[in-house]
């Protein structure tokens, strides 16, 4: 079952001050981890399997998919974590922000204050 966490990180901008925040991210179980991996194989080998019927692009997109299926599928399978946003005080403006992230993002990260536009690191605790 997938769980909701939070962790404390450190917002701080190219000056050099710093505050204090939350990072929000979901952690797969081992059986959510395979389910995703298996999804994503499904999707890629179903796409090679549709692609077939295009007439000269099935030359390139068939082969493409399914190397591309196993190689998703894996990297799906090896994610424990995704990140969903992080939320805190701007250390420029000192009002409260949420920065929207990918789920394969990795702290330390580069962003801009949604308020003000300035650059702001975000780094584990």
């Amino acid at each position: 079952m997938t769980t909701k966490q939070t962790r404390p990180i450190i917002i701080s901008n190219s000056e050099g001050e710093q505050t204090k925040g939350t990072l929000h991210y979901q952690v797969y179980s081992k059986q959510e981890q395979m389910g995703r991996a298996w999804k994503a194989l499904g999707l890629f080998w179903g796409l090679a399997v549709v692609t077939v019927f295009i007439p000269i692009a099935h030359f390139f997109l068939v082969p493409g998919f399914l190397i591309a299926g196993p190689i998703v599928a894996y990297s799906r399978y090896r994610a424990v974590e995704a990140v969903e946003r992080a939320s805190g005080e701007c250390p420029t403006c000192h009002e409260e922000m949420s920065v929207s992230l990918e789920a394969s993002d990795k702290l330390p990260k580069w962003t801009y204050c949604s308020a003000n536009n300035d650059p702001i690191q975000l780094a584990d605790a």
